[in-house]
């Protein structure tokens, strides 16, 4: 059966890991399940990565697509904002953005139930590979 796509948006890994989970029971292929189990590793509580995309959108006047990729990588550093934005702010734009970034993650984590926490996917990614970030 052919399907037409009626809409394309870049979307958070944690919302791909709910969407899979919801399509887990009808059945998904091998490619969906590896998808799945990258994605419930490496994503953010999806509960609050739409509030924060929106607000990087709005307040730093960046594209979703940049903003999902922000949320995706979690980033620490100025460094780490910069790979994603490259050019299109500032260097004090960049420092205001992580600044911020970090407080409203924190803000929102805090009201949201707690799951897993990045170091614990870490170790987890470790033991099921075998290997670490560093030693990729």
């Amino acid at each position: 059966m052919v399907r037409k796509i009626t809409e394309e948006k870049p979307i958070p890994l944690g919302q791909v890991f709910e969407l899979l989970q919801v399509r887990e029971e009808a059945g998904i292929n091998y490619v969906q399940r590896v998808t799945a189990q990258h994605a419930e590793k490496l994503s953010r509580n999806a509960a609050y990565s739409e509030s924060v995309i929106e607000y990087l959108q709005k307040d730093f006047n960046l594209s979703r697509l940049l903003a999902v990729q922000l949320v995706n990588l979690n980033p620490k550093t100025l460094k780490d904002v910069k790979s994603v934005v490259g050019d299109r702010l500032s260097s004090d734009e960049i420092e205001k953005l992580l600044k911020a970034y970090s407080e409203f993650v924190t803000k929102l984590s805090t009201s949201v139930p707690p799951s897993e926490t990045d170091d614990e996917k870490e170790s987890e990614l470790e033991k099921d590979t075998g290997e670490g970030f560093e030693d990729l």
